[in-house]
């Protein structure tokens, strides 16, 4: 059977970990998500609420070991009250003993049985001798006399000690019924907040969902139209879906090795990398070479038009073009799968994962992408 601090401690590990497992599903994946005025409030009220439901555990776990040393100290107390009853027991039976033996003598003197006295009374050699042993038999009847006073003391003690550690034990038990229900109430509250963080990152979750969907269909809105601009300008011919390659999705994980490393224009190594640096690097890890240019990358390996964004696939070239012209290539990045391109922005950046339908919404240069 579980004690009481077992279950408050499962209380708190069930508690945090679902709402650590609700907060972890709602949060930022690795790869960029959509980001609006109203998600970043959202999730800023979310953050917020997390952080009021993690001080309430720790709360919790304060009130729990509470609980604990006053119920430390209560069986602590109980365990002195069994000691001083035992000792009680026995100052009772030595006062019940030395109140016999004083009797007994008592009885015996009087009725003339007790022969030691007798015996040291009459066979005195002289007065004075008699004197001397009249004040040794009176001060052994005082020394019986204290022996009985001693005991009847130390009984009063022990009896005093064990009231007070039955009042002590009163004390420690209200305080232990008060940390228990202090631990409940704190319970009740946080599972209430579980719930407002839950209701939170769900919110949160729709509002990212929705502004998926707000940029995929504007997205797709832009690629056909690109595509179509494309097909009165120099672009390139869509390789047939049959032909396509299987594609290196197996770059992208490369590719996220160097997140962080500073753009520096011409670069293609770890101390630094431009846009199509940093996709030749990455591609000769896995011994494919590619042109040195954006624009020449544009027009290498199978090509998808800009209108076909469901043929894209993680590992995949994705190019940009100034006002969506395919022959003004001037960027490119790695598609990363879910709507996202690794890549290297530009001087003052650095190498980080943007959304590439936000990018086809708000500014649509997009003009396809390539695979090898």
């Amino acid at each position: 059977m579980l004690t009481v601090r077992q279950t408050l401690v499962r209380v708190v590990a069930t508690l945090v970990t679902a709402a650590f497992c609700a907060s972890a599903a709602a949060a930022p994946r690795a790869l960029a998500t959509p980001s609006t005025p109203e998600i970043r409030a959202k999730q800023a009220e979310a953050k917020d609420a997390q952080a009021e439901l993690q001080r309430m555990s720790d709360e919790l776990e304060i009130a729990i070991e509470q609980y604990n040393a006053i119920s430390e100290a209560l069986a602590k107390t109980r365990e002195d009250i069994a000691k001083t009853e035992a000792e009680l027991e026995a100052a009772k039976a030595d006062l019940s003993e030395r109140r016999r033996a004083l009797e007994e003598r008592a009885a015996a003197i009087y009725r003339g049985e007790d022969a030691g006295v007798l015996e040291m009374l009459f066979g005195a050699t002289s007065f004075e001798d008699l004197i001397v042993r009249v004040e040794l038999f009176s001060r052994i009847g005082r020394y019986d006399a204290q022996l009985v006073a001693d005991a009847t003391a130390a009984k009063r003690r022990v009896e005093a000690a064990e009231q007070a550690l039955k009042s002590r034990e009163q004390e420690q038990v209200a305080l232990k019924k008060k940390a228990e229900q202090q631990a409940a109430d704190i319970k009740a509250a946080i599972e209430r907040q579980r719930q407002y963080v839950e209701a939170l990152n769900s919110e949160v979750k729709q509002l990212i969902a929705q502004e998926e969907e707000r940029q995929r269909r504007l997205a797709e809105e832009r690629a056909r139209a690109a595509a179509a601009a494309a097909a009165a300008r120099r672009g390139r011919s869509a390789t047939p879906v049959g032909d396509l390659p299987a594609g290196h999705p197996e770059v992208v994980d490369i590719a996220l090795k160097y997140l962080g490393v500073p753009y520096v224009w011409g670069g293609a190594s770890p101390a630094g990398f431009d846009c199509s640096g940093l996709c030749v690097y990455v591609y000769a890890q896995i011994g494919i070479s590619l042109p040195r240019t954006s624009a020449a990358q544009f027009q290498a390996g199978a090509h998808i038009p800009p209108d076909r964004l469901d043929l894209l696939r993680p590992g995949d070239l994705v190019f940009f073009g100034t006002d969506g012209d395919p022959s003004r290539v001037h960027h490119v990045g790695i598609y990363a799968g879910d709507g996202n391109y690794i890549h290297a922005p530009q001087i003052g950046d650095v190498v980080k994962v943007s959304s590439l339908t936000e990018r086809i919404a708000s500014r649509g240069d997009y003009v396809g992408a390539s695979r090898f």
